[in-house]
């Protein structure tokens, strides 16, 4: 080998070369031995030297270092499997870069050959989820019209499913259509009837992605291509549903997947009062939400911890004794202890968890994708008085305004059922309440509530705003989302907080009145069990045109339900929650009135859900079959 140095031309150029150098590609998550572990850090730390020794102007140090690591990966990758290759593949990459920077300077290395696989690689672990880790392939291109759920799911699942599915590296999850659509935090990578725009199609065509040797054929790259310029469009009823579920006969990758499951209610141990408190306490600082959790065991929601990290699903139902959650916190799993710098949990809390786990490790709250910090914070309020809430929505609501509105001052008011906060004067805010109140009998008594309890656990917080501006960055800050521009004010709802937005009328074109029917209907909505989102839209619209008369925007309505209609395909789109926007919402209207005229049957529903019942069984119980079903009906009486 001939080394022919030259100096580097300048420090910044050194500086700039060196972040090259040291920088490394993710690799796919394998199953591999801690020796291998070992081995591949080894080379690594060295070439990390290598690019140090380079930035001082050690240029010979660094090319000779260079050269070892070349021989020692080389000599690793003699006979290496699927598994050995995917393990060194940052190795590789780094001596490709340290290649390119060493060769500007004139300096000659043996060629860096790609390793390839020498044998087959071990079949995968058995899928707790799909036992027959089934992996579908193309042959060809389908003809007709490809199917998200038959011809996507199954290369997304195989070829991106370790990172994506499984995990959500790089904060990019394709665990559901909706978080595949929403895209990473950089934003979103597929464009609907614009293949060549996506980045998705870019990085797989550039070979960036998948990587760890599950490289998307020609004729699925073709697929995925078709599908995103026919639309992107999902083909089956939930966008929130998992993709394991759509499909079940794929395996996720070349990992095992565990599916997070419901609690049927026989379980002694609930997650969300006697699990989630103890991950919380003693394992979020490490693991929690989302910001490069450490081992990529992430307990940012519930399915988030169930895909697991780099060792794989932490948690296999109904055998604690196997679950790597149980090993690490009892110290028998390998490597350090869990929970590191902390005292060991107690024999009870250990009790706790892998009583759970033997139950079925099931989760009871309302959505697998909530923040578990949220999780807990429910559980607590569920578990608190009324004044208890109340008390924690009025310290809430200070620190929301202040994260919307910093450093602007605001006043408060208070009544029976509200917390009141704005720039107003707290007269004008006191006056505010005052309506408000009025308006809030009047929809108690629509609703036939009994007039001697407060509305609902906890008061409703009330943000007034003078300007849309301000209105809008409530949205941003608060609920991380664009407000839509005709929006005048909006209402929200878990235990943990109720509020609902007033953007203060200033012309004709709506009321006051008729924005905090509409939120206080709605909240009580939300606030009687885990109701679907048509529901609650429905139900706020429907007593807010019944309470509140002469408000055009309410009068426009009715006007905007045949027009709505003539836009959707199908009347399921409403209660799937495929359709969503204004259409959604006057949609929504028209279906719970056409609900409600059968005042008998709609008092089962509302009185089953309220004592606990699944809101979709009760709906069966008292209409006599599904909400889709039903919508067929409504959809034909032009109601």
């Amino acid at each position: 080998m001939q080394l022919i140095v030259k100096q580097p031309k300048s420090a910044l150029l050194m500086s700039l070369l060196l972040c090259l150098f040291i920088a490394d590609s993710v690799v796919a998550q394998v199953t591999i031995t801690p020796a291998m572990r070992k081995a591949e850090n080894a080379l690594r730390i060295k070439i990390t030297r290598a690019g140090n020794w380079f930035a001082q102007g050690k240029i010979d140090d660094s090319a000779n270092l260079v050269v070892e690591v070349q021989k020692e990966f080389e000599e690793q990758m003699k006979g290496a499997d699927q598994q050995r290759l995917a393990l060194y593949s940052r190795v590789y990459n780094m001596l490709k870069k340290a290649h390119a920077l060493l060769e500007l300077e004139g300096i000659e290395l043996t060629e860096l050959k790609q390793p390839i696989v020498a044998k087959p690689m071990p079949k995968p672990p058995a899928n707790p989820a799909n036992p027959a880790n089934v992996q579908m392939t193309l042959d060809a291109i389908p003809e007709g019209k490809i199917s998200f759920v038959n011809h996507v799911t199954p290369i997304l699942m195989a070829k991106c499913g370790n990172c994506h599915v499984r995990q959500a590296r790089g904060m990019f999850s394709m665990e559901s259509f909706e978080t595949l659509m929403k895209g990473p935090d950089a934003g979103v990578v597929i464009f609907a009837k614009d293949a060549t725009g996506s980045r998705l199609i870019e990085v797989i065509e550039e070979g960036d992605m998948p990587r760890g040797g599950l490289k998307i054929t020609d004729v699925e790259l073709a697929v995925l291509k078709k599908w995103i310029n026919e639309g992107a469009e999902y083909d089956s009823d939930d966008p929130k549903a998992l993709l394991v579920d759509l499909n079940p006969n794929v395996s996720v990758g070349d990992l095992p997947v565990v599916k997070p499951m419901k609690a049927i209610g026989t379980e002694t141990v609930s997650f969300k009062n006697d699990v989630a408190p103890i991950l919380m306490q003693n394992c979020a600082s490490c693991h929690g939400f989302g910001d490069r959790p450490s081992g990529r065991f992430d307990l940012a929601s519930f399915s988030a911890m169930m895909r697991g990290g780099e060792n794989g699903p932490p948690i296999l139902p109904g055998n604690p004794d196997d679950s790597f959650l149980v090993k690490k916190l009892l110290g028998t799993g390998g490597g350090q202890r869990m929970p590191r710098g902390r005292d060991p949990l107690d024999d009870a809390q250990m009790e706790i968890i892998t009583t759970w786990i033997q139950e079925g490790a099931t989760f009871d709250g309302l959505d697998f994708t909530t923040n578990i910090r949220r999780v807990v914070a429910i559980a607590v309020a569920e578990n608190s008085s009324h004044e208890e809430v109340a008390a924690n929505r009025i310290t809430l609501a200070a620190s929301n305004w202040n994260l919307a509105m910093p450093g602007i001052n605001h006043a408060t008011a208070d009544t029976s059922n509200f917390h009141l906060l704005g720039t107003q004067t707290e007269a004008q805010l006191t006056e505010f309440g005052t309506q408000a109140e009025v308006i809030a009998k009047k929809v108690g008594l629509a609703l036939k509530l009994p007039a001697d309890k407060p509305l609902l656990k906890g008061k409703i917080t009330l943000y007034f705003f003078n300007a849309r501006y301000d209105y809008g960055e409530f949205g941003t800050m608060i609920e991380k989302r664009s407000l839509p521009r005709q929006w005048k004010g909006h209402f929200n709802y878990d235990i943990v907080d109720a509020y609902g937005t007033v953007l203060v009328p200033r012309s004709e074109d709506y009321t006051f009145d008729g924005l905090v029917a509409q939120h206080v209907a709605g909240i009580y909505g939300r606030s009687i069990g885990d109701v679907p989102t048509w529901f609650s839209t429905g139900l706020a619209r429907v007593v807010a045109a019944k309470v509140v008369k002469g408000d055009p925007r309410i009068d426009a309505w009715k006007e905007s339900v045949n027009p709505a209609a003539s836009r959707v395909a199908n009347s399921s789109d409403i209660v799937s929650g495929k359709l969503g926007g204004e259409d959604g919402a006057v949609l929504s209207y028209s279906y719970v009135q056409f609900l409600m005229d059968n005042q008998a049957r709609w008092n089962v529903l509302v009185n089953s859900v309220s004592n606990g019942a699944n809101f979709n069984k009760a709906f069966v119980g008292a209409y006599g079959d599904t909400p889709e079903k039903i919508s067929e009906i409504w959809w034909k009486s032009g109601s």
